[in-house]
């Protein structure tokens, strides 16, 4: 038996040996200024250097000096121009047939959850400049994503939860956790927990997995927000696929952090969905098993998650120590003795996979699922931390194949909200996500990062980092192979097994769910019918003997 998330208390930040690439402030290639800004002297191009008051020699008219903002601009058309030549020699396009939308606000990369934290969103900066420097912001609709509103977070989460994360910083936290509503949600000190916590498992101690750090809210409300966004097109037939590689934090409970996570966006999304779509799929690629979303649909059988991740013993020297979050269990499957049981699927992997072994696991599970239980739509959560090489992962899987569930799940047909999550060597996250999104827009990438096109070359630059390719090969045996292909195979026939019940259930035989101006008519209707039928039996009681029945 898995043990419950209570009796887990192994956090994620010990599992980690600090380091990593410091943030950068160096601005993104996004703009495009309008072309005819370097134009001056009647349509002649002035030199940007150039520094004097007077214009060239003869001319009679007068150059400004170049602005810093002049230098910039001069730099991004130029910059653009050699994108633009990229798109032409790559042949990147825009999808045939499908419409994917692409949504992000950058005020999240100025996050930064502490020097020593894992988490690290400098990674979503990476991805942005490898995204932007290959040109696929041109292949699908860009949308700037703005911040979720309390009301929104609150149909799942907790509302004093949602109301102390619209206000911790680290100058309220203290304040905070003496206000009456939140001291109730500070948990009970354990022996041997070396991290104090306050309210909602949130704290200021050093190694805390959920840190309080500065404009914290600004970045929970706006990952949220590009989250809630997304869905949003999708449900609205306005795009196919939608993207936001800043969500996916899938360890959020109703009114708990954990693992990194504050606010649900997965769980806010689907919810979304559910009003347009009688069915919806949730598979989690994150090494992680995705508890957060499995226990919040626990219940519901109009929800189906299924979690491909790490399970077991994080180190051999140390029994006791599960891998985070310790749940996950095959034999976990949805809450027993409700409608939501055998709606929850879980894939317990050992520590070392490779490619071959996930790709045939990932294809065979998620083909049987999606036959059994015939999903409206799709989310699917794309942690980066099942790659090889990751700070906190034990995967042995490298890019290609981490993309290959990307594709399979594509293919499917079915309306495809794709969401980011764990991943914590930035580089490879960044590499990870801008291929997905090169798969997303059926488009194929050159294997040469543009490095002349990016602002942070370095990244990626060298030995340890790459040699500048998008699909550097991992090492193999990073993490010894513990997964038998014998096991694997018992697994997917265990789980076909469960499949047999979804099958059967009568919620796969609903295939469409009425809207609410639907059941408003019909209910009119009834009402109408029901009037009626009182009218006619009064009229038939009104005199019965004058209708002979006394007779």
């Amino acid at each position: 038996m898995a043990p419950s998330r209570a009796d887990v208390r192994n956090p994620i930040v010990q599992q980690w040996d600090a380091g990593g690439l410091p943030h950068s402030g160096i601005p993104s290639p996004s703009h495009t200024p309008d072309l005819t800004d370097g134009y001056i002297n009647g349509g002649e191009y002035d030199d940007p250097m150039s520094c004097g008051g007077q214009g060239a020699q003869g001319s009679g008219s007068y150059t400004p000096p170049a602005t810093e903002e002049d230098l910039r601009y001069w730099r991004d058309q130029d910059l653009n121009e050699k994108i633009m030549r990229g798109v032409e020699e790559n042949g990147i396009t825009r999808p045939k047939g499908h419409k994917v939308t692409y949504h992000y606000n950058s005020t999240v990369e100025d996050m930064h959850f502490g020097k020593t934290h894992p988490m690290k969103p400098w990674r979503l900066t990476l991805a942005k400049h490898l995204i932007l420097g290959y040109g696929l912001q041109h292949t699908m609709d860009t949308h700037e994503a703005v911040a979720a509103g309390k009301d929104q977070v609150s149909r799942f989460h907790d509302p004093h939860y949602v109301e102390f994360l619209s206000q911790v910083s680290p100058t309220t936290f203290d304040e905070l956790c003496r206000d009456p509503r939140f001291a109730k949600a500070i948990p009970p000190k354990h022996p041997g927990d070396n991290v104090d916590l306050g309210p909602y498992n949130l704290s200021t101690s050093p190694g805390a997995d959920c840190p309080v750090f500065a404009d914290m809210s600004t970045y929970l409300f706006l990952y949220t927000g590009a989250t809630l966004a997304a869905a949003r097109q999708l449900v609205s037939d306005t795009s196919d696929i939608a993207i936001n590689w800043s969500g996916g934090l899938h360890h959020a409970h109703k009114a708990e952090a954990s693992g990194f996570c504050y606010i649900n966006d997965i769980v806010l999304a689907i919810l979304e969905m559910l009003k347009r779509w009688p069915r919806v799929l949730y598979i989690d690629i994150d090494v992680h098993h995705g508890d957060g979303v499995e226990e919040a649909f626990q219940r519901e059988p109009r929800v189906m998650t299924l979690s491909f991740h790490r399970y077991g013993t994080y180190d051999e020297s140390q029994p006791g120590h599960k891998f985070f979050p310790g749940t996950g269990d095959v034999s976990d499957r949805g809450l027993r003795g409700t409608i939501g049981e055998h709606f929850a699927l879980n894939v317990p992997i050992g520590a070392g996979i490779d490619d071959r072994q996930y790709g045939g696991l990932f294809e065979a599970i998620v083909g049987r699922a999606f036959e059994a239980y015939k999903p409206s739509a799709i989310v699917l959560q794309c942690g980066a931390d099942s790659l090889g090489g990751d700070r906190l992962g034990q995967f042995n899987l490298n890019i290609k194949q981490h993309g290959e569930c990307i594709a399979f799940v594509k293919a499917l047909g079915v309306p495809l909200l794709l969401l980011g999550g764990g991943g914590y060597t930035a580089r490879n996250v960044a590499r990870a996500w801008c291929h997905e999104t090169a798969l997303a827009t059926d488009n194929t990438l050159p294997p040469n990062i543009p490095m002349d096109l990016i602002p942070e070359p370095r990244a990626f630059q060298g030995h340890g980092n790459g040699n500048g390719q998008l699909y550097p090969a991992f090492p193999p045996n990073k993490h010894i192979n513990e997964c038998k292909d014998d096991q694997l195979e018992m697994m997917v026939k265990k789980l076909d097994f469960e499949l047999r019940y979804v099958a059967r259930a009568p919620w796969v035989m609903m295939d469409r769910l009425p809207v609410r101006a639907r059941q408003e008519e019909e209910l009119e209707r009834v009402r109408e019918e029901r009037s009626r039928g009182k009218a006619e039996r009064r009229r038939l009681e009104r005199d019965p003997g004058g209708r002979g029945e006394l007779r």
